[in-house]
């Protein structure tokens, strides 16, 4: 029974926080087919960083090619094309299959031809930008020959692919959604919005574009705790979410910050911009539901250099509203 070395080991689960690794990690061992994980460091650069034990068995042990590129690796052209299909497989973001026939060196120096037919899945950060490629193949050379008439092995393996492959795609969206989003409102959560706030906070500071930023919390929402139960709490919550996401803008980003407060960014909006869409939420609140809000809004000053900036300032706006009736907008000057 191969065994994962440390190395591949802490690769894995450095890897594992997305979501199309976890699925990679459960059969990396065990599958019979040859499994890699590359690097991507530019355009044509690519580093491998570990290979399952079958691929190990092939090339060699993980001293021998971790943290090499590619064409330290294959020999010419046999490199060019694996680099070549590596670059497409970034370029376009999805899944590909290819079929590459050369030489190679095996772990004991002997130069060895094949044919595999490959599958390469993009592996994407939070940003959606590709940092690794999974690849999953098979030495087409080592399989018997078929019969006339016969399945050909190459058409199962091909079924296997496109499972595999729907599998990798559905566990990596999946997952990647729970990663960022509020399990109880299915708006963003407070540690994703604030990457993606920061994000639009530089944006808005390199190209001198106004930015708004609004904070607002359900009125007398421990009573409805207390009376009515949780339930009905974590129900306001939900109505809240989605009556903001049907009234604000589809660039603006939402967000729960915590307990029964909502963030809501506003890129390219000035005060008065968001004071009017504040005052929309407001009154939609009013007319759909029984609940009410409180809002605060800040606008960005030159002197803001993080979120927490406006936040703090939303968050002093916020309670000045609650202190003056509740129900009502209160917008940072």
């Amino acid at each position: 029974m191969h065994q994962t070395s440390w190395m591949t080991s802490t690769i894995l689960n450095r890897l594992s926080a997305n979501a199309g690794m976890l699925l990679v990690r459960s059969l990396w061992d065990y599958c019979p087919e040859h499994m890699f994980i590359v690097r991507v460091e530019g355009p044509a650069d690519f580093v491998i960083e570990a290979m399952n034990p079958t691929r190990q068995a092939m090339l060699g042990d993980e001293a021998t090619y971790t943290g090499k590129r590619i064409e330290q690796l294959l020999p010419p052209p046999l490199c060019h094309g694996v680099i070549a299909n590596l670059h497409r497989c970034v370029e376009c973001a999805s899944p590909i299959r290819y079929e590459e026939k050369g030489g190679y060196l095996d772990r004991d120096g002997i130069c060895q031809q094949g044919h595999w037919q490959t599958l390469l899945v993009p592996i994407t950060n939070q940003e959606g930008a590709v940092t690794h490629l999974f690849g999953v193949s098979r030495d087409m050379s080592l399989l018997p020959e078929q019969p006339v008439g016969a399945y050909s092995e190459s058409k199962e393996f091909e079924r296997r692919v496109h499972e595999r492959t729907a599998e990798l795609v559905a566990a990596n969206e999946h997952l990647t959604h729970l990663a960022t989003h509020d399990a109880l409102t299915d708006i963003y959560n407070r540690r994703y919005l604030l990457e993606l706030a920061e994000l639009e906070l530089r944006r808005a500071s390199r190209y001198e574009q106004p930015l708004c930023l609004m904070m607002l919390d359900i009125d007398h929402f421990k009573k409805i705790n207390d009376i009515e139960g949780h339930l009905a709490g974590d129900e306001a919550l939900r109505r809240v979410a989605r009556t903001i996401l049907a009234t604000v803008r589809e660039c603006d980003l939402v967000g729960r910050y915590g307990g029964d407060e909502f963030l809501i960014l506003m890129p390219e909006t000035t005060a008065t911009g968001a004071r009017e869409i504040a005052e929309r939420l407001r009154r939609t609140m009013t007319q759909t539901t029984p609940l009410t809000i409180s809002i605060g809004i800040a606008s960005l000053e030159p002197s803001d250099h993080f979120v927490v900036d406006l936040i703090h300032r939303a968050d002093t706006m916020l309670l000045q509203a609650k202190r003056n009736g509740r129900n009502r907008i209160e917008c940072a000057a």
